[in-house]
């Protein structure tokens, strides 16, 4: 029985909900890593969330990686884990920049400040 390859995807990985411009021209990664995301995200992101079976060793070890019970060693590991660090810390992005939070009230009366102005 020939091996089957690890990784495959029928189809490209285009995550444009977080990069709307594309993976090569986010800035956050090089090129060798964009396109092993592009070629290769939807199997990673499938065995991640566990859509998908693995269909070897490689894949079993990515899945034991994904739930941190091992350290990441091969580059499908390292790219992965590191997409997923970038959407979790990706800053919400407005038509007109970076959206500012508004502070709670309570963190504002904690300034002097901002308290008076709150009496006012």
């Amino acid at each position: 029985m020939p091996k089957q390859n690890s990784f495959y995807s029928e189809s490209k990985f285009y995550p444009d909900q977080h990069f709307p411009y594309g993976l090569s021209r986010s800035g956050d990664f090089n090129l060798f890593q964009a396109a092993l995301l592009e070629k290769h995200g939807k199997a990673y992101e499938a065995l991640h969330f566990g859509r998908r079976e693995p269909v070897n060793g490689e894949e079993a070890r990515f899945i034991s990686v994904c739930r941190g019970e091992l350290p990441p060693q091969t580059e499908h590991e390292k790219v992965w884990l590191y997409f997923c660090e970038k959407i979790e810390r990706k800053p919400p992005v407005s038509a007109f920049g970076h959206t500012y939070r508004q502070p709670l009230r309570e963190e504002m009366e904690t300034d002097s400040t901002v308290a008076e102005a709150w009496d006012d």
